[in-house]
């Protein structure tokens, strides 16, 4: 995949990704791991991802 697929969001001329990062389990939630323990590094190399792909939403 080279980029995520981009549309037109609402009459503003916003361009977002047809698909959103979640990024719910990236982070603890107090000290509950329903979605297992977070890595930060594995986070920001995620992010990073979504970015070069083009991602923004």
């Amino acid at each position: 995949m080279e980029s995520i697929p981009q549309m037109k969001l609402g009459s503003q001329g916003l361009i977002v990704p047809k698909i959103g990062l979640g990024c719910m389990g990236m982070t603890g939630m107090g000290h509950y791991d329903i979605y297992g323990k977070a890595n930060e590094q594995e986070a920001i190399a995620t992010i990073h991802r979504s970015l070069e792909l083009g991602g923004n939403f």
